[in-house]
């Protein structure tokens, strides 16, 4: 970001008239109510003197001029009013003569050429009480005029201070009086120490509150700032694809408009990042404004602050004298200076010991990130995760589907051994174009390919095997291997098939080993051997071993390259993957010109990304139009992506029906006709995705009718996916028997994965006759690998049916486990929202002895940490056994503890 943007977000008076008028889209309730006044009031009435409150970057400035030009463009208000509107550092007003002089300057400057200025230099040449004769002067012109002037004065406080009583007690008589005059000013405290608008001496001023935006308001503003750029399509995008991660942003920051502002920049670099990475770009673009304000402090200024920052939450007197070695009396002094000057805000408590914190939250994490040790900023980073996972609905509701696809054809080619992997469904909740996004890679068994070089006496037995292997029939081929006596390297090649289709792993990797011992220089043999550690025993390491020494051999087989690139690729060893992958390429292997694409398109190198899948594309590969087709959608090229997948449908590219539609569906002005078309054209294809996707089009058109009946027709068609999102269908129109129906029909078609969906589905709508029903049903479907998030599922249905000691046991392990992969973004995103609403509902059922142990400091676990939010809410509930304790939370905590306060309430009621 240019420091010439910076500028202009921290100085709105450098900004034009446009630019303020047409970007005004938030403290537009604030505008009107202000302007209420100024239309409905007559000058007689105190009323219109103003002051608004809001910290540095709330949007006062920018409300200011919207309302002084308000006054200049609406002849309502330029018949009644001249706006006066004074610079940001009026150095120059120290006393009420000086105010005068600005006044008739301002009118000279802006409206009358009667050189009014010029007059008042010769009344305070000449006047005795010259400071009376220049108000009586001015009040006389304006009421010539039939005019009030409104003084736009920003940092008012700082004016008042300069007053003496005299003068504070005249200003007051003024601007309560039928004077010409009134005051529309901005303060960023009610109370500085020294000026309190509380104080009975200033109710004549109406307060108006600037908080932070809330929700709405960031993404209103968020876009309005996406027009002015150019970029509101993207923008927009990004608040639809990752609204917990914009959503966790703004709570961190405190939605403060100026901040958000920054925001927007960041989330256009960083499109399809995390809200973490997020938050290191912008504590890098605010760190000139934030270090050039803590360098003007003393050195035991910038003690005590460092003090209290590392402490984030509020703080005692006595724990900063501990911290800073400094006397109570100095650092009492440097308090009231710091709060003066608005870098820290004093909490009163019941007693004289009052607590003290950052003002500006989000500086205290800018401190935090910048300057601390590694718990300071894993404090912040945990937040952050709080945060994210809590905002994303779809995290709360996603499930892990572990959906692994043995290739049983028999006809198998290197190629097919390609990918693999994880398949994320998206459940209920998910904002819709990422509940459309389903990550899905094919975990291959070894390509057929290597088989065919078997040749043995036994022919007839072995040729019984691989037709027993065609039909499925695994467990028979299994025992037929028994009848092969000559147990040569292509037995064990055949038999390491065998038992990877069977599912049995380590079997196959002996077998694999056992032809490995019988000629250690088969090029087949060490690939295989690498295919088993990487495709089915994830132990990448040895993989590369055996890929590498493949590639050493004579007759070296290519798909060893190919599989070092995605091995290095994952890793983000770029270098060495697009070496692999090249490699591969001049062996013929052309399926490497895609992950090499691929490799550029994440490096944002667009144009050797286009060089790849153009030599895709002219190689005829599968699905290489559509790999062109996401390079121009992030190139933001929509017409040319619309092309390549008109090309991808016309070469018959899996799903290229379907992710037609989807374009046509997200467009900024979607073509739901051709996207129904599309759609439509998939399912008589027989591709079984078209259904739930034609259904989603339905649900986007508010045709909820419609959309039933397609997934009905889906679930005709034996499609797991389709009896899938109608359960939630079902759910979120309360008709729970229909629901419970389509989750059983989705197990009955074979998709397990809904196991965990179900469950939840039951619980949130707290229907407390089917707890046990739960827990018996996530028994049954235990799965083999058993994984985080099923666990602490498992413990919040075990609370649920009061099962405590075992849900309690469970939840702490997986906290340690949680606990200790800082360095796992996601892993901890993914297990936060379960760890949450374990915690609420212990809190729901007020077991408080149990998660006050849990929270405690001599637990090992760090949870005040992990889940600030939820100790504080604790708190919150405790604090007549806690006074002090709740009070310690940070202003950027108090929506979500609101929020989870909200979730208590509705657990207890149900």
């Amino acid at each position: 970001m240019s420091e010439q943007d910076i500028f202009l977000r921290n100085n709105t008076g450098s900004k034009s008239k446009s630019a303020i008028v047409d970007g005004f889209v938030v403290r537009t309730n604030e505008f009107d109510y202000i302007k209420d006044i100024l239309v409905n009031g007559d000058i007689k009435s105190k009323s219109l003197n103003t002051i608004i409150i809001g910290q540095r970057g709330a949007g006062k400035t920018t409300l200011m001029h919207r309302l002084n030009y308000a006054i200049l463009d609406e002849k309502l208000l330029s018949d009644i009013y001249l706006p006066i509107m004074f610079s940001e550092e009026q150095y120059n007003l120290s006393d009420l003569t000086n105010l005068w002089e600005a006044i008739a300057m301002g009118i000279d400057d802006n409206f009358y050429k009667e050189k009014l200025s010029d007059s008042i230099e010769k009344i305070i040449d000449t006047e005795e009480d010259y400071e009376k004769a220049s108000f009586s002067f001015l009040q006389k012109f304006l009421k010539s005029k039939n005019k009030t002037a409104i003084l736009f004065i920003e940092n008012v406080n700082f004016f008042l201070k300069k007053l003496n009583e005299y003068e504070k007690k005249r200003l007051k008589s003024i601007l309560t009086s039928e004077s010409h005059f009134r005051i529309i000013g901005s303060s960023t405290s009610f109370n500085d120490g020294t000026i309190d608008f509380g104080d009975p001496f200033y109710k004549f001023f109406n307060t108006v509150q600037l908080d932070g935006l809330n929700q709405q308001d960031c993404e209103k503003l968020l876009i309005k700032i996406g027009q002015q750029y150019g970029e509101e399509n993207q923008i927009k995008e990004i608040i639809e694809n990752y609204p917990g991660r914009v959503e966790a942003l703004r709570r961190l920051t405190g939605g403060v408009p100026r901040t958000i502002s920054y925001l927007f920049q960041i989330f256009l670099d960083n499109e399809n990042g995390k809200a973490i990475k997020d938050l290191y770009l912008l504590i890098d673009t605010l760190t000139l404004l934030y270090k050039s304000e803590l360098d003007q402090l003393s050195t035991q200024q910038q003690k005590v602050i460092d003090a209290i920052a590392r402490k984030w939450d509020a703080i005692s007197v006595k724990e900063i004298a501990k911290r800073t070695r400094l006397e109570s009396k100095n650092i009492s002094s440097i308090l009231s200076y710091l709060e003066k000057n608005q870098l820290i805000e004093k909490v009163p408590t019941s007693t004289k010991n009052h607590l003290y914190r950052i003002k500006e939250r989000f500086m205290n994490i800018w401190y935090l990130m910048r300057f601390g040790r590694k718990h300071d900023k894993e404090n912040v980073i945990w937040l952050v995760r709080f945060f994210d996972a809590w905002c994303d609905e779809s995290e709360l509701t996603k499930r892990l589907k572990n959906h692994i696809s043995n290739l049983k054809d028999g006809k198998y080619d290197a190629v097919a051994a390609i990918d693999m992997g994880n398949t994320f469904l998206s459940c209920e909740n998910i904002p819709e174009n990422l509940k459309e996004e389903l990550i899905s890679t094919t975990n291959s068994i070894l390509p057929d390919r290597i088989l065919k070089g078997a040749k043995t006496a036994e022919k007839d037995v072995l040729d019984d095997i691989k037709k027993l292997l065609k039909d499925e029939r695994f467990d028979e081929a299994v025992s037929r291997l028994n009848d092969v006596e000559n147990k040569d390297i292509d037995y064990f090649m055949l038999a390491t098939s065998v038992y990877l289709m069977q599912g049995d792993h380590e079997k196959a990797l002996d077998a694999a080993k056992s032809a490995w011992n019988l000629d250690d220089q088969n090029t087949f043999t060490s690939t295989t051997l690498g295919v088993i550690y990487d495709m089915h025993l994830n132990d990448p390491d040895k993989a590369i071993e055996y890929y590498e020494k493949s590639l050493t051999l004579p007759h070296p087989h290519p798909y060893a390259a190919n599989r070092l690139g995605s091995i290095y690729k994952k890793r983000k060893d770029y270098e060495s993957a697009i070496k692999y992958h090249k490699q591969a390429v001049t062996k013929n292997f052309k399926q490497s010109l895609i992950s090499l694409g691929n490799i550029y398109l994440d490096l944002n190198d667009f144009e050797m990304a286009e060089k790849y899948f153009r030599d895709a594309v002219e190689a005829k590969l599968d699905k290489s139009n559509t790999a062109l087709a996401k390079l121009f959608s992030k190139m933001k090229k929509k017409k040319d992506a619309e092309i390549a997948l008109l090309n991808a449908v016309k070469e018959n590219e899996e799903d290229s029906n379907i992710n037609l539609g989807r374009l046509y569906m997200f467009k900024s002005k979607p073509s739901f006709k051709k996207a129904e078309e599309q759609f439509k054209l998939a399912i008589d294809k027989g591709e079984i995705d078209g259904y739930t996707q034609l259904a989603r089009l339905y649900l986007r058109q508010k045709q909820n009718d419609m959309a039933i009946a397609v997934l009905e027709n889906g679930v005709s068609h034996n499609d797991a996916e389709s009896a899938h999102q109608l359960a939630h269908l079902f759910h979120r129109e309360g008709l729970f028997e229909k629901s419970d129906k389509m989750f059983e029909k989705a197990i009955e078609l074979g998709d397990t994965s809904v196991i965990g969906c179900w469950v939840q589905s039951i619980y949130r709508s707290k229907r407390n006759n089917r707890k046990k029903f739960t827990k018996e049903l996530l028994e049954k479907y235990k799965p083999d690998d058993i994984n985080s998030r099923f666990e602490l599922l498992y413990a919040k249905i075990l609370l649920w049916n009061d099962n405590l000691t075992e849900a309690i046991g469970i939840v702490k392990k997986q906290a340690a486990i949680l606990h200790n992969s800082t360095d796992d973004d996601s892993y901890a995103h993914r297990n936060i929202s379960e760890l949450v609403e374990f915690f609420l509902l212990l809190i729901a059922k007020r077991e408080y002895d149990i998660a006050l142990d849990m929270f405690s400091d001599n637990n090992d676990l760090d949870l005040r940490t992990m889940l600030k939010p939820i100790y504080y809410l604790m708190m919150n509930e405790l604090k007549e056994d806690y006074p002090m304790e709740y009070l310690k939370a940070g202003k950027e905590l108090t929506e979500t503890i609101n929020d989870l306060k909200k979730e208590v309430e509705n657990l207890r009621k149900k």
